[in-house]
Protein backbone atom coordinates (compact mmCIF):
# COMPACT_ATOMS: atom_id res chain seq x y z
CA UNK A 1 0.00 0.00 0.00
CA UNK A 2 1.06 3.31 -1.16
CA UNK A 3 -0.68 5.04 1.49
CA UNK A 4 0.75 4.19 4.90
CA UNK A 5 1.82 6.51 7.74
CA UNK A 6 4.63 4.68 9.06
CA UNK A 7 7.91 4.67 6.85
CA UNK A 8 7.51 1.40 4.19
CA UNK A 9 9.64 -1.91 4.75
CA UNK A 10 8.67 -3.59 1.71
CA UNK A 11 9.46 -2.80 -1.84
CA UNK A 12 5.97 -3.24 -3.24
CA UNK A 13 5.00 0.06 -1.13
CA UNK A 14 7.54 2.22 -2.44
CA UNK A 15 6.04 4.56 -5.21
CA UNK A 16 8.33 5.47 -8.35
CA UNK A 17 11.83 5.00 -7.36
CA UNK A 18 12.33 1.63 -8.71
CA UNK A 19 15.77 2.52 -10.18
CA UNK A 20 16.99 4.31 -7.20
CA UNK A 21 16.19 1.08 -4.92
CA UNK A 22 18.25 -1.10 -7.12
CA UNK A 23 21.01 1.73 -6.97
CA UNK A 24 21.25 1.44 -2.77
CA UNK A 25 21.02 -2.49 -3.18
CA UNK A 26 23.79 -2.29 -5.88
CA UNK A 27 25.98 -0.33 -3.12
CA UNK A 28 25.08 -2.25 -0.13
CA UNK A 29 26.00 -5.52 -1.70
CA UNK A 30 29.45 -4.06 -3.62
CA UNK A 31 32.40 -4.91 -1.74
CA UNK A 32 34.30 -1.24 -1.96
CA UNK A 33 31.88 0.66 -1.21
CA UNK A 34 32.48 1.25 2.39
CA UNK A 35 29.70 4.53 2.76
CA UNK A 36 26.51 5.14 1.42
CA UNK A 37 24.42 7.91 2.16
CA UNK A 38 21.20 8.62 1.19
CA UNK A 39 20.05 12.39 1.45
CA UNK A 40 16.92 14.76 0.67
CA UNK A 41 14.26 17.36 1.88
CA UNK A 42 11.67 16.16 4.92
CA UNK A 43 8.96 13.99 4.07
CA UNK A 44 10.84 12.53 0.58
CA UNK A 45 11.16 9.12 1.47
CA UNK A 46 14.65 8.36 2.67
CA UNK A 47 13.70 6.55 5.59
CA UNK A 48 10.93 4.23 3.76
CA UNK A 49 14.37 3.48 0.40
CA UNK A 50 16.52 2.66 3.51
CA UNK A 51 14.31 0.05 5.07
CA UNK A 52 13.65 -1.38 2.17
CA UNK A 53 17.13 -1.05 0.93
CA UNK A 54 18.42 -3.15 3.94
CA UNK A 55 15.92 -5.83 3.55
CA UNK A 56 16.74 -6.58 -0.03
CA UNK A 57 20.12 -6.99 0.19
CA UNK A 58 20.24 -9.40 1.71
CA UNK A 59 23.07 -8.56 4.45
CA UNK A 60 23.17 -8.82 8.31
CA UNK A 61 22.21 -4.82 9.52
CA UNK A 62 21.74 -2.76 12.71
CA UNK A 63 19.61 -0.06 12.15
CA UNK A 64 20.13 3.47 14.35
CA UNK A 65 17.61 5.89 14.39
CA UNK A 66 19.17 8.72 15.93
CA UNK A 67 15.63 10.55 17.06
CA UNK A 68 15.62 7.47 19.66
CA UNK A 69 19.14 8.25 20.98
CA UNK A 70 20.80 9.74 23.46
CA UNK A 71 22.60 11.44 20.80
CA UNK A 72 24.40 14.30 23.04
CA UNK A 73 26.62 12.16 24.50
CA UNK A 74 29.12 10.06 22.52
CA UNK A 75 29.11 7.31 25.19
CA UNK A 76 25.54 7.27 26.01
CA UNK A 77 24.90 6.85 21.98
CA UNK A 78 27.87 4.52 22.06
CA UNK A 79 25.47 2.49 24.57
CA UNK A 80 22.51 2.92 22.80
CA UNK A 81 24.23 1.58 19.81
CA UNK A 82 26.16 -1.40 21.37
CA UNK A 83 22.28 -2.69 22.63
CA UNK A 84 20.98 -3.03 18.84
CA UNK A 85 24.32 -4.85 17.96
CA UNK A 86 23.77 -7.29 20.85
CA UNK A 87 20.19 -7.68 19.32
CA UNK A 88 21.99 -8.55 16.11
CA UNK A 89 24.65 -10.53 17.57
CA UNK A 90 22.75 -12.47 20.39
CA UNK A 91 25.00 -11.77 24.05
CA UNK A 92 27.10 -14.38 23.97
CA UNK A 93 28.90 -13.30 21.23
CA UNK A 94 28.82 -9.28 22.35
CA UNK A 95 30.10 -10.24 25.37
CA UNK A 96 32.99 -12.31 23.99
CA UNK A 97 33.78 -8.98 21.66
CA UNK A 98 33.82 -6.71 24.68
CA UNK A 99 36.39 -9.28 26.33
CA UNK A 100 38.43 -9.26 23.59
CA UNK A 101 38.37 -5.56 23.31
CA UNK A 102 39.31 -5.04 26.52
CA UNK A 103 41.28 -8.09 28.15
CA UNK A 104 39.35 -8.52 30.52
CA UNK A 105 35.73 -9.34 31.46
CA UNK A 106 33.84 -6.19 30.92
CA UNK A 107 29.93 -7.81 31.57
CA UNK A 108 27.64 -6.18 29.47
CA UNK A 109 25.41 -3.93 31.90
CA UNK A 110 24.76 -0.42 31.74
CA UNK A 111 27.44 0.60 34.70
CA UNK A 112 30.31 -1.85 33.34
CA UNK A 113 29.80 -0.95 29.72
CA UNK A 114 29.84 2.46 30.36
CA UNK A 115 32.94 2.52 31.95
CA UNK A 116 34.17 0.70 28.78
CA UNK A 117 33.11 3.18 26.45
CA UNK A 118 34.50 6.49 28.66
CA UNK A 119 38.17 5.64 26.76
CA UNK A 120 38.40 6.49 23.85
CA UNK A 121 40.81 3.69 22.86
CA UNK A 122 38.47 1.20 24.08
CA UNK A 123 36.00 2.35 21.84
CA UNK A 124 38.17 1.55 18.97
CA UNK A 125 38.65 -1.62 20.62
CA UNK A 126 35.57 -2.53 20.61
CA UNK A 127 35.02 -1.91 16.49
CA UNK A 128 38.40 -3.91 16.26
CA UNK A 129 37.42 -6.97 17.74
CA UNK A 130 33.53 -6.57 16.26
CA UNK A 131 35.18 -6.58 12.61
CA UNK A 132 37.72 -9.23 13.67
CA UNK A 133 34.61 -11.31 14.47
CA UNK A 134 32.81 -10.93 11.64
CA UNK A 135 36.18 -11.79 9.24
CA UNK A 136 36.43 -14.89 11.34
CA UNK A 137 32.28 -15.78 10.28
CA UNK A 138 33.67 -14.46 6.88
CA UNK A 139 30.43 -11.61 7.02
CA UNK A 140 29.98 -7.96 6.77
CA UNK A 141 27.82 -6.29 9.09
CA UNK A 142 26.12 -2.91 7.49
CA UNK A 143 25.32 -0.16 10.50
CA UNK A 144 22.89 2.02 9.17
CA UNK A 145 22.30 5.41 11.06
CA UNK A 146 19.22 7.20 10.36
CA UNK A 147 19.26 11.35 10.71
CA UNK A 148 23.37 10.93 10.93
CA UNK A 149 23.72 15.14 10.95
CA UNK A 150 22.50 14.72 14.62
CA UNK A 151 26.00 13.43 15.66
CA UNK A 152 27.91 16.07 14.78
CA UNK A 153 28.27 17.46 17.83
CA UNK A 154 29.04 14.35 19.53
CA UNK A 155 32.43 13.98 17.03
CA UNK A 156 31.00 11.12 15.58
CA UNK A 157 32.14 11.62 12.03
CA UNK A 158 35.60 10.55 13.65
CA UNK A 159 34.45 7.46 14.28
CA UNK A 160 32.71 6.65 11.09
CA UNK A 161 36.36 7.61 9.40
CA UNK A 162 37.85 4.96 11.78
CA UNK A 163 35.65 2.87 10.44
CA UNK A 164 36.14 3.62 7.31
CA UNK A 165 39.90 2.93 7.18
CA UNK A 166 40.00 0.38 9.23
CA UNK A 167 37.27 -1.86 9.42
CA UNK A 168 36.75 -3.86 6.61
CA UNK A 169 33.76 -5.82 7.97
CA UNK A 170 31.68 -3.16 8.99
CA UNK A 171 29.80 -0.76 6.41
CA UNK A 172 28.07 2.55 7.01
CA UNK A 173 24.57 3.16 5.45
CA UNK A 174 23.56 6.78 6.47
CA UNK A 175 20.36 9.20 6.05
CA UNK A 176 19.81 12.95 6.80
CA UNK A 177 17.16 15.38 5.61
CA UNK A 178 19.51 18.68 6.91
CA UNK A 179 20.96 18.18 3.78
CA UNK A 180 24.12 20.69 4.09
CA UNK A 181 24.74 19.46 7.52
CA UNK A 182 24.89 15.86 6.09
CA UNK A 183 27.16 17.41 3.72
CA UNK A 184 29.16 19.15 6.84
CA UNK A 185 29.51 15.89 7.97
CA UNK A 186 30.97 14.55 4.95
CA UNK A 187 33.85 16.45 5.16
CA UNK A 188 32.59 18.11 1.20
CA UNK A 189 35.17 21.03 0.82
CA UNK A 190 36.76 21.07 3.92
CA UNK A 191 40.40 19.54 4.07
CA UNK A 192 40.63 19.61 7.82
CA UNK A 193 37.09 17.06 8.28
CA UNK A 194 37.26 14.04 9.30
CA UNK A 195 35.82 12.13 6.05
CA UNK A 196 37.64 14.31 4.08
CA UNK A 197 38.33 12.53 0.66
CA UNK A 198 36.48 9.63 1.51
CA UNK A 199 34.97 7.54 -1.30
CA UNK A 200 31.25 6.84 -0.92
CA UNK A 201 27.81 6.45 -2.79
CA UNK A 202 25.65 9.13 -2.71
CA UNK A 203 21.48 9.07 -3.11
CA UNK A 204 19.40 12.16 -3.48
CA UNK A 205 15.51 11.80 -3.03
CA UNK A 206 13.90 14.41 -4.45
CA UNK A 207 9.80 15.67 -4.34
CA UNK A 208 8.16 14.39 -6.57
CA UNK A 209 6.57 16.74 -9.92
CA UNK A 210 3.08 17.44 -10.31
CA UNK A 211 2.47 14.57 -12.91
CA UNK A 212 4.06 12.00 -10.62
CA UNK A 213 2.30 13.05 -7.38
CA UNK A 214 -1.22 12.96 -9.64
CA UNK A 215 0.08 9.36 -10.81
CA UNK A 216 0.64 8.39 -7.16
CA UNK A 217 -2.66 9.70 -5.71
CA UNK A 218 -4.01 7.77 -8.49
CA UNK A 219 -2.81 4.46 -8.10
CA UNK A 220 -2.84 4.92 -4.12
CA UNK A 221 -6.51 5.08 -4.19
CA UNK A 222 -6.77 2.68 -6.63
CA UNK A 223 -5.27 -0.09 -4.18
CA UNK A 224 -7.59 1.51 -0.86
CA UNK A 225 -10.84 1.62 -3.42
CA UNK A 226 -11.39 5.00 -3.28
CA UNK A 227 -12.84 7.48 -5.75
CA UNK A 228 -10.84 10.68 -6.59
CA UNK A 229 -11.17 13.66 -9.25
CA UNK A 230 -8.78 15.41 -11.26
CA UNK A 231 -9.63 18.46 -9.36
CA UNK A 232 -9.68 17.03 -5.81
CA UNK A 233 -5.97 15.23 -6.79
CA UNK A 234 -4.77 18.88 -8.30
CA UNK A 235 -6.04 20.58 -5.34
CA UNK A 236 -3.81 17.81 -3.34
CA UNK A 237 -0.63 18.77 -5.83
CA UNK A 238 -1.30 22.37 -5.50
CA UNK A 239 -1.23 22.82 -1.69
CA UNK A 240 1.10 19.68 -1.03
CA UNK A 241 3.92 20.29 -3.88
CA UNK A 242 5.09 16.61 -4.28
CA UNK A 243 6.18 16.27 -0.44
CA UNK A 244 4.98 12.57 -0.82
CA UNK A 245 5.16 11.71 3.05
CA UNK A 246 2.19 14.92 3.39
CA UNK A 247 0.53 13.47 0.35
CA UNK A 248 0.48 9.91 1.53
CA UNK A 249 -0.75 11.20 5.33
CA UNK A 250 -3.88 12.80 2.57
CA UNK A 251 -4.40 9.33 0.92
CA UNK A 252 -4.12 7.32 4.36
CA UNK A 253 -6.83 9.66 5.84
CA UNK A 254 -8.65 9.13 2.63
CA UNK A 255 -8.32 5.14 3.54
CA UNK A 256 -10.06 5.74 7.11
CA UNK A 257 -13.34 6.81 5.32
CA UNK A 258 -12.34 11.04 5.49
CA UNK A 259 -13.24 12.67 2.35
CA UNK A 260 -11.02 15.04 0.13
CA UNK A 261 -12.03 18.72 1.98
CA UNK A 262 -11.60 17.22 5.66
CA UNK A 263 -8.69 15.47 4.75
CA UNK A 264 -6.53 17.97 2.98
CA UNK A 265 -7.60 20.15 5.82
CA UNK A 266 -6.11 17.85 8.55
CA UNK A 267 -3.15 17.57 6.32
CA UNK A 268 -2.15 21.06 6.31
CA UNK A 269 -3.45 21.92 9.91
CA UNK A 270 -1.09 19.14 11.21
CA UNK A 271 1.18 19.73 8.87
CA UNK A 272 2.33 22.75 9.86
CA UNK A 273 2.10 22.64 13.34
CA UNK A 274 4.85 20.10 12.66
CA UNK A 275 6.98 22.02 10.43
CA UNK A 276 6.47 24.50 12.90
CA UNK A 277 7.90 22.78 15.67
CA UNK A 278 10.81 21.94 13.42
CA UNK A 279 11.82 25.34 13.04
CA UNK A 280 11.02 26.46 16.21
CA UNK A 281 13.96 23.59 17.38
CA UNK A 282 16.57 24.86 14.65
CA UNK A 283 15.46 28.79 16.08
CA UNK A 284 16.21 27.65 19.79
CA UNK A 285 18.08 30.61 21.45
CA UNK A 286 19.51 31.96 18.50
CA UNK A 287 19.75 35.79 18.66
CA UNK A 288 18.53 36.83 15.16
CA UNK A 289 15.63 34.54 15.47
CA UNK A 290 12.89 37.33 14.41
CA UNK A 291 15.54 37.86 11.12
CA UNK A 292 15.21 34.34 10.06
CA UNK A 293 11.45 34.48 10.49
CA UNK A 294 11.72 37.49 8.07
CA UNK A 295 13.00 35.58 5.66
CA UNK A 296 10.76 32.84 5.42
CA UNK A 297 7.82 35.65 5.54
CA UNK A 298 9.66 37.57 3.16
CA UNK A 299 9.82 33.89 1.05
CA UNK A 300 6.02 33.12 1.27
CA UNK A 301 4.67 36.06 -0.03
CA UNK A 302 6.84 35.76 -3.03
CA UNK A 303 10.07 37.74 -2.85
CA UNK A 304 11.96 35.12 -3.70
CA UNK A 305 15.27 36.93 -4.46
CA UNK A 306 18.38 38.52 -2.75
CA UNK A 307 17.67 41.57 -4.09
CA UNK A 308 14.33 41.65 -3.26
CA UNK A 309 15.24 40.27 0.17
CA UNK A 310 17.30 43.42 1.23
CA UNK A 311 14.26 45.56 -0.08
CA UNK A 312 11.90 44.32 1.83
CA UNK A 313 14.24 44.54 4.91
CA UNK A 314 14.92 48.72 4.08
CA UNK A 315 11.56 49.28 3.66
CA UNK A 316 10.64 46.99 7.16
CA UNK A 317 13.89 49.22 8.51
CA UNK A 318 15.93 46.25 9.89
CA UNK A 319 19.65 46.51 9.73
CA UNK A 320 21.64 43.83 8.08
CA UNK A 321 24.77 43.85 6.02
CA UNK A 322 25.30 41.13 3.36
CA UNK A 323 27.33 38.84 4.85
CA UNK A 324 24.47 38.52 7.54
CA UNK A 325 22.05 37.94 4.92
CA UNK A 326 23.81 35.24 3.29
CA UNK A 327 24.60 33.63 6.48
CA UNK A 328 21.06 33.19 7.51
CA UNK A 329 20.50 31.79 3.94
CA UNK A 330 22.87 29.66 4.23
CA UNK A 331 21.76 28.18 7.51
CA UNK A 332 18.28 27.95 6.48
CA UNK A 333 19.41 26.19 3.02
CA UNK A 334 22.00 23.50 5.29
CA UNK A 335 18.67 22.56 7.22
CA UNK A 336 16.60 22.13 5.01
CA UNK A 337 14.04 24.97 5.05
CA UNK A 338 14.67 26.44 2.31
CA UNK A 339 16.11 25.56 -1.14
CA UNK A 340 17.39 27.28 -4.41
CA UNK A 341 16.90 27.09 -7.87
CA UNK A 342 18.56 29.27 -10.41
CA UNK A 343 18.61 32.47 -8.69
CA UNK A 344 15.65 32.27 -6.48
CA UNK A 345 14.79 30.97 -3.00
CA UNK A 346 11.94 28.95 -1.97
CA UNK A 347 10.74 27.33 1.30
CA UNK A 348 11.01 23.64 0.55
CA UNK A 349 8.25 22.43 2.95
CA UNK A 350 4.80 24.13 1.32
CA UNK A 351 3.17 23.82 4.80
CA UNK A 352 5.60 25.78 6.51
CA UNK A 353 5.66 28.37 3.79
CA UNK A 354 1.45 28.57 4.62
CA UNK A 355 2.31 28.50 8.39
CA UNK A 356 5.03 31.67 8.19
CA UNK A 357 2.31 33.86 5.94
Amino acid sequence: MYFTPEPKTDAKDLFGIDFTLRQAVSLLQAPSTRLIVIKGLRRTGKTSLLNVALKESGLDYVKLDVRESPYHDQQEFLLFAVGKIQEKLGKPLLQRILDRASGVEVGYGEASATIFFLKDKNIQSFFSSLNMELARKKKVLIIAIDEVQLLKNIRFDYLVASIFDNYKNIKLIVTGSEIGLVDAFLGKQNYDAPLFGRAFGEIELKKLTSEEAMRFLSEGCIQIRQKISFLEMKEVVDNLDGIIGWTSFYGWLRSQGTNHKKALERVIEDGKAVALRELQHFLGSRRAKQKYLKILRYFSQGQNTWNELRLSFSKDKVKLTESQLGLYLNELQSYGFIEKIDVKYYISDPLLAKATK
